[in-house]
């Protein structure tokens, strides 16, 4: 016999949409709820991928929730410069009493108003002793230090800042006691430690609805929470705003299309070929001008040591794609500056994938990059993409020399794509 609707919604649902519940302390302002219930309702339908390994060609499966919901945030971050009330992931140490959030070195130690590290690695941390919150809201956005009143790492001073520290569950999530316990000490106080629990309590029929939809239009389509899933007869040109809610009203709120795939394994940008650039929309398209021929055709790379540069020649074509290693250390440049990855991450990276585009105005783009075990979210101007893949592939392919050109190690000279 057929369940009926009612039967096919989650346990302790009152509606058939996506619901967050606030346990322990409250949030500080009922727009804290509607901001992060905003981008957890926009991650929550994001299916689980298949990611390609590039390295091994292993498939596994990977859980995007709360990595899209961090890289959603970290957008938000990027957009008003990292002073914004809210702050994804930033990494606490717990050596020390009251920890002490690691700041980013990519603008120097000596400037006091430095934004937190977002690497999930950064330097000095020791293993065991570092955790990470999904979100810390703080009291004042123009002051960038998210932590309570203390020493940074360098000695420096600052006033306590820290407003909350919010863990969010998915479905299926578990807040465990040690971790529940670092994070009161984190925040100071069980007062401001809040938990939002998401619950997809949406029926078997409009997941099925979103599964279709899914199907049927990918790779982009624009993503309204209040109209899941989009008529595919909307416009493309014609998103629907994800607004940033805070404290105080924001204007020009961030616009999401959703790059979600269904059915098959989602292969890294630089490993990808045609199916990957055909996955992006036409705006990001434009930004990765510099990889999309070594990305969708065969060819052989090259260093060229007399002239300090490497090149890519197309087999097909006969065409040749250069840049000096002049070129390569300002790309470099500008990615640490909005990733603070460091030369032995670039190694490990397994392989990077655009998941959102956060805004055709302003320009941003959700990338998720798998160090190691881990993936990383983050909110990037997308004209770094193409930076970013290149730098990868190259680090692949030739690290030896390519390390002592950004500032590291020596070897290889030529390898097919």
């Amino acid at each position: 016999m057929a369940l009926s609707q009612a039967q096919e919604v989650p346990k302790g649902c009152t509606t058939t949409s996506i619901e967050g519940t606030v346990k322990e302390a409250p949030l500080p302002s009922p727009g804290d709820k509607l901001y992060l219930m905003e981008k957890a309702e926009y991650a929550i339908k994001f299916p689980r991928l298949s990611i390609r390994s590039s390295k091994s060609g292993a498939i596994n499966s990977v859980e995007l929730k709360q990595v899209v919901m961090s890289g959603l945030i970290r957008a938000d971050e990027y957009r008003f410069d990292f002073s914004w009330y809210y702050k994804a992931e930033v990494s606490f140490d717990m050596r020390f009493l009251p920890p002490k959030p690691f700041l980013s070195s990519s603008g120097g130690v000596q400037d006091l108003d430095r934004r937190h590290s977002l690497t999930p690695f950064p330097k000095g941390f020791m293993a065991g002793e570092l955790r990470r919150p999904d979100v810390t809201i703080v009291k004042d956005k123009s002051v960038r230090w998210p932590g309570q009143a203390g020493s940074d790492h360098q000695g420096a001073i600052h006033p306590d800042k820290l407003l909350r520290i919010v863990e969010v569950k998915f479905p299926g999530d578990v807040l465990h006691a040690k971790q529940r316990s670092d994070y009161i000490v984190i925040a100071g106080s069980s007062k401001k430690f809040s938990v939002l629990e998401v619950t997809d309590c949406r029926d078997k029929g409009e997941r099925e609805k979103a599964r279709e939809f899914n199907a049927q239009t990918k790779p982009t389509q624009a993503y309204d929470s209040r109209q899941w899933p989009v008529p595919l007869e909307q416009p493309r040109k014609a998103p629907a705003p994800v607004p940033v809610y805070g404290p105080k009203a924001t204007p020009n709120p961030a616009y999401v299309e959703a790059w979600t795939f269904a059915h098959e394994a989602v292969e890294s940008l630089r490993e990808g070929g045609n199916s990957a650039i055909n996955a992006l929309s036409q705006e990001v398209r434009q930004y990765m001008d510099d990889a999309s021929a070594w990305l969708t055709q065969q060819g052989k790379w090259i260093r060229q040591e007399a002239g300090k540069a490497w090149e890519w020649l197309s087999e097909s074509t006969g065409e040749v794609l250069r840049w000096t290693d002049e070129q390569l250390r300002e790309m470099w440049k500008q990615v640490q500056l909005y990733t603070d990855l460091t030369l032995e991450m670039l190694k490990e990276i397994d392989w990077v994938q655009v998941l959102a585009d956060i805004g055709i105005t302003v320009g941003t783009v959700v990338v998720i990059i798998a160090i190691g075990a881990g993936l990383v979210a983050a909110g990037v101007p997308a004209a770094i993409v193409s930076a970013l893949v290149i730098l990868v592939r190259l680090a692949q392919m030739f690290w030896g020399v390519f390390a002592t050109v950004l500032g590291g190690g020596a070897v290889l000279t030529a390898a097919s794509a």
